[in-house]
C-alpha cells in the first residue's frame, strides 16, 4: 500500500502526538513547538480518517461547548469570591457607651501591683467599649490612603480571641477584615497562634492569614501598652463573650 509523508508535532509537555495543523496540544493544552514537526509515513486511509475527525462539526461543537462552560464556571466562581469579600461581617452595632481606656489600665495595674483580686473579668461588650475609647484618639494613625479607619470589634469564644476591623473606602463603602487567635502567656510574653480569618465573609485558612496579619499591625501597635499589661498576668482565658485574666502570685 502506498503511503504519504504526514507531518506531526510531539508535545514537549505530555509527549502526545498532534496533527501538524494544531497550535495547542490535544491532551494538555500546552502550546506546541512548531519547530518540532516530524515526518512519518501514514496510509491514505488513515489520512482520510484523521482529516474527517478534525473537521467533524459535532466534535467541534462539543469542544466549543466545553470551553464556553468552563469559562462560565470560572467566571461565576470569581464573582462569588468577590461578593463574599465585600459582604459585611456579622458584627454587633457600634457601642453607644465608651469605657475609658484609662480605667481598664488602672484596674489592670492595680491588680498587678497588689496581686488582688486574683482574677479580672471583662465582658465582650466592655472590651468593645474600651476599644472605642482607646482607638478614638489614634484614628489619624490608623487611617490608610483611600481607607478610613472606622472601628475595631472583638469577639470572645472558647479558646479564641477574634478581632475585626472596619475601614471605609474613601468614606463610602466599608470593608471588613477578621483574624482569630489562640492566646497564651509564656515568660512574660503573649504567644499567639493564628486560627484563621476572613475578608468580608470569605473565610481564609490560618496558613494564609499568617501573611495577612500586616492588616492588623497598626491596631496592635495602638493597644501595645495594654498588651504589655496583659503579658504580666499569670494567664488569660477566653470564654463565650468574656475574658478572664489571672493575676500571678507575688
Amino acid at each position: 500500500m502506498s503511503t504519504v509523508a504526514v507531518p506531526t508535532i510531539i508535545c514537549s509537555e505530555c509527549q502526545r502526538e498532534n496533527e501538524a495543523e494544531r497550535v495547542y496540544c490535544h491532551d494538555c493544552g500546552a502550546r506546541l513547538d512548531r519547530s518540532a514537526v516530524i515526518t512519518k509515513k501514514e496510509p491514505p486511509v488513515d489520512v482520510h480518517k484523521r482529516v474527517r475527525k478534525m473537521f467533524d462539526p459535532q466534535r467541534a461543537r462539543l469542544r466549543a461547548w466545553f470551553f464556553q462552560t468552563s469559562k462560565m464556571i470560572l467566571a461565576a466562581g470569581g464573582v462569588g469570591l468577590l461578593v463574599a469579600m465585600v459582604l459585611p461581617a456579622d458584627l454587633p452595632p457600634p457601642s453607644k457607651t465608651e469605657m475609658l481606656a484609662s480605667q481598664v489600665r488602672l484596674d489592670m495595674e492595680s491588680a498587678l501591683q497588689k496581686h488582688q483580686p486574683p482574677q479580672l473579668e471583662f465582658s465582650e461588650g466592655q472590651m468593645n467599649a474600651y476599644l472605642a475609647s482607646a482607638l478614638k484618639t489614634k484614628k489619624k494613625a490608623l487611617d490608610k490612603p483611600f481607607l478610613d479607619f472606622k472601628r475595631a470589634v472583638v469577639e470572645f469564644k472558647d479558646g479564641k480571641f477574634i478581632i475585626t476591623t472596619e475601614r471605609s473606602v474613601s468614606g463610602y463603602y466599608s470593608l471588613y477584615t477578621t483574624t482569630a487567635y489562640a492566646v497564651a502567656i509564656a515568660n512574660g510574653k503573649l504567644v499567639t497562634t493564628n486560627k484563621g480569618g476572613a475578608i468580608g465573609r470569605l473565610q481564609l485558612h490560618p496558613a494564609l492569614m499568617q501573611y495577612l496579619n500586616i492588616l492588623f499591625s497598626d491596631v496592635r501597635s495602638a493597644v501595645d501598652q495594654d498588651a504589655k499589661l496583659v503579658a504580666r498576668c499569670g494567664a488569660v482565658q477566653f470564654h463565650d463573650k468574656r475574658a478572664t485574666f489571672s493575676i500571678a502570685a507575688p
